[in-house]
């Protein structure tokens, strides 16, 4: 068929926003997770932590339009043209998206390093006389890792389904908005199709969160019978 406007599919634009969203929320949030927990109880574990509940109590929608009005008033483009693409479009769309799941991967990840470093195990290797580095390196972080790397398939499978609100408050064409403007117009086909392919799509996500933590794990085992 011919096309009214030569452009990439709805999924390409949410899937690009995103992954690499995605990408920067562990590239920025895991770190912070790990800072946080070696240093637990000092000024920057407070800092994170006000973040995190900042984060938490802001509604998202609040912050979408606060971010879209700082970046107006720098001159950086706020909505998406198609007739006149360019990099910078992405940019305010990846920020908010980023900033809204950092401070989630910076409290699993301080969780989970709390819960290790207090754990038996790290104990009596400080007793044997193994050097922080190592306990940490060895030890602590390969075990506090294991349930985040659960999350990874269903971040990156996840990024084909976008975001509904922003998408709307940047005019991203992407498929974040498609089930609701298929509600709007009774669109019976599209509504049976997007919830068939976000059923799926999670459903995928958690098989494959689970053999990620198998090989992470090797104790981890869905085949052998339970003792």
């Amino acid at each position: 068929v011919s096309l009214v406007k030569k452009s990439h599919s709805k999924i390409y634009y949410s899937f690009i926003i995103s992954i690499i969203a995605s990408c920067l929320t562990y590239a920025l949030g895991l770190p912070l997770g790990i800072l946080m927990a070696k240093k637990k109880d000092t000024w920057v574990d407070n800092l994170g932590n006000a973040y995190v509940i900042f984060m938490i109590a802001v509604p998202s929608l609040s912050y979408f339009f606060m971010f879209k009005a700082i970046a107006t008033k720098l001159g950086i483009p706020t909505v998406f043209s198609l007739e006149n693409p360019s990099i910078a479009m992405y940019f305010t769309p990846v920020l908010v998206s980023t900033i809204s799941a950092v401070s989630g991967q910076m409290k699993w990840m301080r969780r989970y390093m709390v819960d290790q470093m207090n754990s038996d195990y790290a104990k009596f290797a400080r007793a044997e006389g193994l050097s922080e580095f190592e306990i940490f390196t060895k030890h602590i972080f390969k075990n506090a890792a294991i349930p985040i790397t659960h999350g990874i398939p269903g971040t990156i499978i996840m990024a084909l389904s976008g975001s509904i609100m922003m998408e709307n408050i940047y005019t991203v064409p992407g498929v974040g908005g498609l089930l609701v403007q298929a509600i709007g117009a009774y669109d019976n086909s599209v509504i049976v199709g997007v919830a068939f392919f976000y059923g799926a799509l999670s459903i995928i996500s958690s098989i494959l969160g689970d053999i990620t933590m198998s090989i992470m794990d090797p104790r981890i085992s869905y085949t052998a019978k339970a003792r």
